[in-house]
């Protein structure tokens, strides 16, 4: 049987920085993340086996107490309540998804109206929306059609179009296809990240020439999610899994 290793496989530039900054504050002085530090459970269980504990609100944080914000980053409410309670904060926010935020914030200080295609349910667009003062979030085109017939006049309104950065690139490239046609004053910024997108190009051409896939990875990322939709969309054969 031949095996073949996906080129782009492992940990990206965001999580590896997160973990890596995640082991030495625990190293350092310990503490706390809030919510997993990146969806990987193998990755979370090593950091709190270094004596960083989980926390899944800034109630549970200790007064003084350093807590670690996860890549994925947190809305505005999070950190001012965390503040509050004297926590010294570290960002583990990944670079691509901060570069979001400031998009999104930047744009409305513009007059513009923030819409994101993502997964409204998905950490990192929670919290983007998080900064934003009324986000329109979007989960495919079909959901974009609906509120432009509902809403026709939107279509003139000032307005910046941004991507959670594992999104997949078809139904990005969809959205901001029927939006250029209906939107007369839309900026386009594509905020998929690279890593992303190198990942999921190589996934379905690897996914086309092959018997079966196995896509490793947490199931509750939605990278690990989104490159097996890809991958089942070309091969008949395809198991994620979460660890050997």
């Amino acid at each position: 049987m031949k095996v073949i290793l996906a080129e782009t496989a492992g940990f990206c530039y965001g999580v590896e920085r997160a973990v890596k900054l995640a082991q030495e504050t625990a190293k350092a002085r310990g503490g706390a993340m809030l919510g997993s530090i990146v969806h990987n459970a193998g990755v979370v269980h090593e950091i709190e086996a270094r004596g960083m504990r989980l926390i899944t609100s800034p109630e549970q944080a200790r007064a003084g107490e350093t807590v670690l914000i996860r890549a994925h980053g947190e809305p505005r409410e999070t950190l001012e309540r965390l503040q509050e309670r004297g926590a010294e904060v570290v960002s583990a926010v990944c670079p691509h998804v901060d570069r979001i935020r400031k998009l999104a914030r930047q744009a409305e200080d513009e007059g513009r109206r923030v819409i994101l295609i993502g997964e409204r349910n998905h950490p990192e667009v929670e919290g983007i929306a998080g900064w934003c003062k009324e986000p329109l979030i979007f989960e495919n085109v079909q959901e974009v059609e609906d509120f432009l017939k509902d809403r026709p006049d939107f279509a003139c309104l000032p307005s910046i179009l941004l991507a959670q950065t594992t999104c997949i690139r078809a139904l990005w490239e969809s959205c901001v296809n029927f939006l250029k046609k209906e939107c007369t004053n839309l900026k386009i910024n594509d905020t998929i990240c690279n890593a992303t997108q190198k990942r999921q190009t190589e996934a379905a051409e690897l996914s086309a020439k092959v018997d079966a896939m196995v896509v490793v990875g947490d199931r509750r990322s939605a990278n690990t999610r989104h490159l097996t939709e890809i991958c089942r969309e070309n091969c008949g054969r395809v198991l994620q899994i979460e660890s050997a």
